[in-house]
């Protein structure tokens, strides 16, 4: 006789189950058993590839997190050599990352400095012995390496700039490079990279230094540009660069009569460094130091910036390894990105003596080898100031130049330092 009771059960207490509750059980159990979110969707998973030259291509799955995390590993004494790009090699701009390896042959990158609304870097920023952009005057940092690659720094090191009088021994001190007017205490340089963000000022006296010459290892940590005075004036009028460096200060400021001191013809060396890194030829900036000189420097914090991200940053071993280094994030039940604290421990347990961090958020990307290679938290790529590239090497480590950044400028300098007449005009207004 039926109990009255659910099929789900019989009067001898025996469970059995209906057809119906068979497929609700087991399509249950499947679905969590497939669910991204369990933890026992997945295992921690670590694959190495490597790309030759040096390179290798670490992908990480920490459930635990749950995290991707992607690690470029570079032996700087092997073939291949690090390199920064400007976007579109001018200011302001956004370029994505993957176009900015493509177009210097780069094997692999990851996204660069933060970037201002307009564009711009945020920190200071070199390459290849030319100084591009100073730093401003608030926190933050750089990433920076000399000309053989021996050294690699992090942090934040005063940058000087200077122009030297070889004949007198005279020395003009910058205030600032390609970062906003002078004020009447200050010189200011120009160069045209700065291209419509930072053009001379109006109202001022100004020199045009034209280049005689690629950059060069000056005294000390010096990097020095060979120049010749090619213009001299005072005026209400903005002085052209074409093609060569333009120093500006107040018509009514302090130094107008030490600056004009300069004389047309007169041979003068630009020169720049960074303070305690000497031979500095390539700096990107970014913020904070993660870990610093083996331990970790970074701490909690209350603001947006201390929550977890997608991010992207730098480090190196004490062997000499440079660490290239990604994490995915606001993908939930994949990875959530990293809080910058957990970002630092990341490092040091890849062997980190040194770390900092770059831009992150939907900016942070990963290129190697003609694709994008982590998940970009936008959904697609996202424009960025610069990039940190790994150029491939040639046959017995003679580093391969990036296009467009040294042959080919270095020539067209020359040619406008015989020739100012021939440099292209200045841009307009945009």
């Amino acid at each position: 006789m039926q109990s009255g009771r659910p099929a789900l059960f019989r009067s001898n207490a025996v469970w059995s189950i209906t057809p119906t509750m068979r497929r609700i059980v087991v399509g249950v159990a499947l679905l969590l058993l497939l669910s991204p979110s369990s933890a026992s969707a997945e295992r921690y998973r670590e694959v190495t590839r490597r790309l030759g030259q040096g390179v290798s291509l670490t992908s990480i799955v920490a459930p635990k997190g749950p995290w991707r995390i992607k690690v470029l590993t570079v032996d700087l004494a092997r073939e291949s050599r690090l390199d920064v790009v400007l976007s579109n090699n001018r200011l302001p701009g956004l370029e994505r990352t993957s176009s900015m390896a493509r177009r210097t042959g780069a094997l692999a990158a990851i996204n660069g400095d933060y970037a201002r609304p307009d564009g711009r870097p945020v920190y200071a920023f070199a390459d290849d012995g030319r100084l591009m952009q100073s730093p401003p005057p608030q926190f933050g940092g750089n990433f920076a390496f000399d000309e053989p690659e021996s050294q690699t720094h992090f942090g934040r090191r005063p940058l000087s700039s200077s122009v030297m009088v070889p004949s007198t021994g005279q020395e003009l001190t910058l205030s600032r490079f390609n970062r906003g007017i002078p004020s009447m205490q200050e010189i200011a340089g120009y160069s045209p990279v700065g291209g419509d963000v930072a053009r001379p000022p109006r109202f001022s006296c100004a020199v045009r230094l034209s280049p005689l010459g690629p950059p060069a290892r000056g005294a000390g940590s010096d990097h020095a540009i060979p120049t010749v005075v090619t213009a001299q004036r005072c005026s209400a009028g903005r002085m052209q660069r074409r093609g060569g460096i333009v120093l500006a200060t107040p018509l009514w400021g302090s130094r107008a009569a030490e600056l004009m001191s300069l004389e047309e013809a007169e041979e003068v060396t630009f020169t720049w460094s960074f303070r305690d890194w000497p031979g500095i030829r390539d700096a990107i900036g970014g913020n904070p130091v993660l870990v610093r000189d083996g331990a970790i420097f970074v701490g909690r914090g209350t603001g947006s910036f201390f929550y977890r991200h997608p991010r992207t940053g730098v480090g190196a071993t004490a062997d000499g390894r440079v660490l290239l280094v990604t994490v995915d994030g606001r993908r939930p039940g994949r990875s959530v990105g990293m809080t910058p604290l957990g970002f630092a421990r990341l490092f040091k347990s890849l062997g980190a003596r040194w770390a900092f961090n770059l831009d992150g958020g939907g900016s942070t990307t990963m290129f190697v080898r003609g694709e994008i290679v982590n998940r970009p938290s936008d959904g697609r790529e996202r424009p960025v100031s610069s990039a940190l590239v790994i150029l491939p090497g040639e046959g017995g480590g003679t580093f391969a130049k990036a296009p467009e950044l040294a042959t080919h400028q270095e020539r067209a300098l020359r040619s406008i330092a015989a020739d100012p007449a021939s440099a292209p005009p200045e841009p307009g207004p945009r």
